[in-house]
């Protein structure tokens, strides 16, 4: 073998190698990264009115990430800290019904006929066993306490991975808007596009950014104000700071709003308001937590200029297939693809064209 080749294929394998590792290491951090281009991209504005007013490229850049930073930990921080002091409240109030062997949602079910006839059956069927409902719920209760416990390290293990993914992304967003300008002009000096078509390209894309952003920001607006009227007309305390609360944790996937509307409703049913809680866990869980589904689309559609059926696909393949990041990444690929398959048609008018005529 020719040393020339051998060497070769001994740089070539390190390549191979290396790039393997920078995959393997960057795996993990891979949407945080994806989260910093988009939030940068979606944030230009804001940049570039900083970078009027603060010179060089360092200070602007620390600057808006230390904005956005706040804009995105302060009210979790916030509403953190009043759930925790909720949670302690709810905490001590179980202990002191367990302490004194009262069970008031108990005594609200035996107050009704039917709550009644179902608390005399449960004790008559588990009489037959030695025991009675109340033992078995104590039981029940302190076994969920035991579950929660167990997995309260998985918890603290999840919330340290949440930090290290957030504090890569905050970094990722400082040198983005350092550099990210540098960044992209060499990217688009690779792609093998005539300027124009990197040019529609490229307005197609900060279109789709602003417009997901603008479609998850106004679905949050809506849905908290559903549920703030939801709070209000069932007497809620604080029904704004509660729906504003629905507002933020709406762009959580899957659970989202439950977070906020079913501690409230499970606290209409402790304090013995059936109706309210009820009334209000059917509009949360059939208006509240669907109505998402219907307008994110139209938000989006209408904003970017792209065909409702293709975003409709493009969010909700981008969900199944990447997480919370496929409504951005969804309808992004989808509306790049589409345009890269007109350039195609498009190159195949031309006269150069290898493509066959019809």
């Amino acid at each position: 073998m020719n040393i020339s080749v051998f060497y070769a294929l001994i740089a070539f394998s390190a390549f191979i190698g290396g790039l393997v590792l920078l995959v393997i290491i960057l795996k993990p951090l891979i949407f945080p990264l994806l989260w910093a281009v988009i939030i940068v991209m979606a944030a230009q504005p804001l940049h570039h009115r900083i970078k009027k007013r603060v010179k060089g490229d360092i200070l602007p850049a620390f600057v808006t990430t230390a904005i956005l930073t706040l804009i995105i930990l302060l009210p979790f921080i916030v509403l953190i800290e009043m759930l925790s002091i909720e949670a302690i409240q709810t905490y001590n109030i179980f202990q002191e019904w367990f302490e004194k062997g009262i069970y008031p949602p108990l005594e609200l079910l035996k107050s009704y006929p039917l709550g009644k006839t179902i608390w005399q059956n449960m004790n008559y069927f588990l009489s037959h066993f030695g025991t009675t409902t109340k033992p078995v719920l104590l039981s029940l209760s302190k076994r969920i306490a035991e579950f929660v416990l167990e997995h309260s390290g998985e918890a603290v293990k999840n919330i340290f991975v949440f930090i290290i993914k957030f504090v890569f992304m905050v970094i990722g967003l400082f040198f983005l808007f350092k550099d990210g300008a540098r960044l992209g002009h060499r990217i688009i000096e690779i792609i093998p596009l005539e300027n124009d078509k990197i040019e529609i390209l490229r307005s197609k894309f900060h279109q789709m950014i602003y417009a997901v952003f603008y479609g998850i920001l106004l679905t949050s607006l809506v849905q908290g104000t559903l549920a703030g009227i939801g709070y209000a007309v069932a007497g809620v305390a604080s029904p704004i700071l509660l729906g504003a609360a629905t507002a933020i944790f709406s762009i959580v996937p899957v659970i989202g709003t439950t977070i906020i509307w079913i501690p409230v409703v499970g606290y209409l049913f402790l304090k013995g308001d059936t109706a309210h809680g009820i009334a209000l866990g059917l509009w949360c869980l059939l208006i509240v937590g669907t109505i998402d589904n219907m307008i994110r689309p139209f938000f989006i559609s209408g904003h970017s200029k792209t065909p409702l059926f293709l975003t409709i696909i493009g969010v909700f393949g981008g969900l199944a297939a990447f997480g919370f990041i496929g409504i951005i990444l969804g309808p992004l690929i989808l509306v790049i693809s589409a345009t890269l398959f007109e350039f195609y048609l498009e190159y195949g008018k031309t006269e150069n064209s290898p493509l066959p005529d019809e």
